[in-house]
């Protein structure tokens, strides 16, 4: 180890120099790139287990492969360690680190009660706001249901706040009752707030406070003769009830608790996060990792201070399936961000068990669809290996393809695959330099130039670089490679071909789909069901509808724009307060520069120049 890595000598000598403190250690290589993060009780006495062998994860041996320089940061205890450590990690993303990432797909429920008239806001990312969070929601269907009930029993307001602050008078919302209209109708912020808290009580899967107030309400409404209103209250308090039956108690006492559980073979790890309010299950949440090669006490840990290391709620209990380290540490960082006191259990029978059992389920349900398919890629990637003599392995894959419509809002678009599944936030758009001519060849020129430039200087290049086109596209892409000296394989996927019959002009013949090799002028077809034909389709298939969304946003731009967006000064807010007064540009020829001058609140210069640009446009 020592002669493959000429630093290692010296980063251990530094080792006791370390204070016996707690704190954080940083790893780096010989790019100054962190590839490892790490909290210890005592720094010197956790590092030096590096070079003695005292830690046998696998990943150890890598880590001392490319450590070049070793840097601390002490603090005050643990618990500060713990923050600092998880800070760090999701700020220089460490290729050793076990890394707790969201899927995009789970949806959750943002409220901020410290605005004036708070809303529900379906959101898909947890920031550290001051909002309250609930979710996540492993299937949309289900949190819409949720959320329309809600809009049927409490009238809070579903409009953004642009729309919110501008409107003049109540919307549809208002005239069937299901929004109590603060945006023009003047109501008591204390019963606004009363109808937050019901709805936050719904989110957390307790209906009764919000059934009694409705019955209270109907009750007084029968009494005041208001049979009408009465039968509103009638009607909602049915919605929730019915809403609560179908979800079933897991327990009979109705408390709020995280199940964690994991499954793991050899270095893969599929974990879930059962959460149960007022007794019912509300939501789960998945994570996989590919390369956890520490204990599971260990892994269990870093997820756990992850998990709760952002505007998540922290429940009263949270059920494990084993000790994890550092447990008494833990439990005070929780407790320190619940503001109260908290449990970290291990159950060992009764309905808690029961439940962990059901987490364990579903941990093994998800490392059968996450890493069985990642298997099935695997032999995917090995036919593509051998059909396109690549270099590797493919596991990073991107494909590029153009769209223009006669020359205009000529747009590119890159999207990434890695492992067979696409990683989204990989995914690119590309604005073109050069407009007014269709010009497919120098789109793909300059998009992969800007690409793998930009993949040089960020070293995340592709393992595999798919060019959604010909010949011609191909040799551009490689044009951009070769002026960037840079070695990686390209290659290009040609569509479907049809054409008549040579003989029957009312038959239409099918060639197959191909793909064109660096240095060869003949095109490969690609056998119509073979799996790796599918995953080609699903990656041409995939940036396609990317491109094409991005094209239609640009294009629309386009046509909204105005010869009002040409003027200096002329923002959105003005432009958008002109329109509204005078109807559209044109009819703004014949307006005094005093009138525009007073509706765009501007000066009588601006005004003028307006007014100029307009009747030149006219003209």
């Amino acid at each position: 180890m020592r002669e493959e890595n000429p630093h290692l000598i010296a980063v251990e000598a530094s080792v006791k120099h370390l204070p016996k403190l707690p704190g954080v250690y940083i790893m780096k290589d010989a790019q100054g790139e962190v590839i490892y993060v790490g909290k210890a009780k005592s720094l010197r006495d956790r590092v030096r287990t590096y070079f003695s062998g005292g830690d046998g994860r696998y990943s150890i041996q890598y880590i001392l492969a490319r450590i070049a320089t070793l840097e601390k940061i002490v603090t005050e205890n643990e618990q500060q360690a713990f923050a600092l450590e998880s800070d760090l990690i999701k700020k220089f993303k460490p290729r050793y680190n076990i890394r707790l990432k969201d899927d995009k797909a789970y949806l959750h429920v943002r409220i901020d009660e410290n605005v004036a008239w708070p809303r529900l806001e379906l959101v898909r990312r947890i920031d550290n706001d001051g909002a309250k969070y609930f979710g996540p929601y492993t299937f949309s269907y289900e949190l819409r249901t949720l959320l329309e009930v809600i809009k049927k029993v409490v009238p809070l307001r579903t409009c953004t706040d642009t729309v919110f602050y501008n409107r003049q008078r109540p919307c549809l919302e208002y005239q069937i009752k299901r929004c109590a209209g603060p945006c023009c109708i003047e109501i008591d912020r204390d019963d606004y707030m009363e109808w937050v808290d019901q709805a936050v009580s719904v989110l957390e899967g307790n209906t009764k406070p919000l059934v009694t107030a409705l019955k209270r309400e109907m009750d007084r409404a029968s009494a005041e003769l208001r049979f009408e209103d009465a039968g509103v209250y009638r009607d909602r308090i049915d919605i929730l009830e019915n809403f609560s039956t179908r979800h079933q108690y897991v327990t009979s006492i109705g408390e709020n608790r995280d199940v964690f559980a994991l499954y793991r073979e050899e270095t893969l790890v599929a974990l879930t996060v059962l959460q149960v309010r007022n007794g019912r299950i509300i939501g789960s949440q998945n994570f996989s990792f590919s390369e956890a090669a520490m204990p599971d006490e260990a892994l269990m840990e870093s997820v756990l201070w992850q998990y709760y290391d952002s505007s998540r709620e922290v429940p009263e209990e949270i059920l494990l399936p084993f000790e994890v380290e550092g447990m008494k540490t833990l439990r005070g960082a929780l407790k320190e961000r619940r503001g109260r006191a908290l449990q970290l259990v291990v159950p060992k029978r009764g309905i808690k068990f029961r439940l962990l059992g059901l987490a364990e389920l579903n941990a093994k349900e998800h490392f059968i669809s996450t890493f069985h398919a990642e298997a099935r890629y695997q032999s995917v990637a090995q036919d593509l290996a051998t059909l396109c003599r690549l270099t590797q392995m493919p596991r990073r894959i991107e494909c590029v393809d153009i769209s223009n419509f006669q020359g205009g809002s000529i747009v590119g678009a890159l999207v990434c695959f890695y492992d067979g599944r696409p990683s989204k936030n990989d995914y690119r758009r590309y604005n073109i330099s050069q407009q007014g001519k269709p010009d497919d060849f120098g789109a793909i020129y300059e998009v992969v130039l800007r690409r793998l430039q930009s993949g040089v200087e960020k070293d995340n290049l592709p393992d595999l670089l798919v060019i959604d086109g010909g010949k011609g596209q191909l040799a551009k892409a490689l044009e951009a490679r070769d002026e960037l000296g840079i070695a990686l394989d390209i290659i290009s996927l040609a569509k479907m071909k049809t054409q008549n019959a040579e003989h029957q002009s009312d038959q239409v013949e099918k060639s197959p789909e191909r793909i064109f090799l660096e240095g060869e002028s003949e095109a490969h077809p690609l056998a119509p069901d073979a799996q790796t034909t599918h995953f080609m389709q699903t990656l041409r298939d995939e940036v396609h509808r990317f491109v094409i969304t991005f094209h239609r946003k640009k294009r629309t731009q386009v046509s909204h724009r105005s010869v009002l967006d040409e003027i200096p000064g002329v923002g959105r807010e003005r432009k958008g307060r002109l329109l509204k007064e005078f109807g559209s540009v044109s009819a703004m020829k014949d307006v005094p520069v005093e009138e525009i001058a007073r509706v765009g609140r501007m000066t009588k210069a601006l005004a003028q120049k307006i007014v100029d640009a307009v009747s030149h446009d006219s003209d």
